[in-house]
């Protein structure tokens, strides 16, 4: 797995599971690898943990042992963090003070119908569907944009950027909308 951080000041980190420092970094015979990726509170991060064979006879069932936990970005660089990358597609996306989860998007639009692949109309056409599934919206209205923007990975704030840039650019490049063509 390849991971790349981008910042909004042009710095690249680049991080690569296939090109680990030492040849066999995990203890034991490792005979498979788990990678998780994650973006919380507390950065970015990238879990390695493996199933060791080693004192397990075979056909027995292999357990994942904890391997390490790297910080690919930290708390206090999560504000200028534009986007991360995983084999060459977009995971995460700044758009406005958030970062989307390109990818729960992807996945609501690919579960739900084919909606529209530019992030701006994809983002508010998967808004508009997850109000209109009581399972998502839930029953308190007061809280329906939250639980709708968790639901598909895009932080509010965004949403309401991507709304924005959505009209603008709408009104003025979109034939749809009568704009220029």
């Amino acid at each position: 797995m390849r991971v790349t951080v981008s910042f909004v000041d042009g710095r690249l980190e680049e991080f690569d599971s296939d090109r680990l420092t030492r040849p066999d970094p995990l203890p034991g015979r490792s005979v498979l690898s788990d990678l998780v990726l994650s973006l919380g509170d507390d950065g970015v991060w990238l879990e390695l943990d493996y199933y060791d064979s080693q004192g397990v006879a075979e056909g027995e069932a292999l357990r994942r042992r904890r391997g390490w936990r790297a910080q690919l970005a930290t708390p206090e660089e999560l504000g200028s963090v534009s986007r991360v990358d995983v084999d060459g597609a977009a995971r995460w996306l700044r758009a406005g003070g958030g970062l989307v989860d390109v990818s729960r998007l992807e996945d609501v639009r690919a579960a739900l119908d084919d909606g529209p692949s530019d992030l701006p109309a994809l983002s508010a056409w998967a808004y508009r569907t997850g109000l209109s599934i009581p399972e998502v919206a839930g029953d308190d209205p007061r809280d329906a944009t939250e639980r709708v923007c968790a639901w598909m990975g895009v932080p509010a704030g965004s949403l309401e950027f991507l709304s924005r840039v959505r009209a603008t650019v709408s009104q003025t490049s979109d034939p749809g909308f009568g704009g220029a063509s």
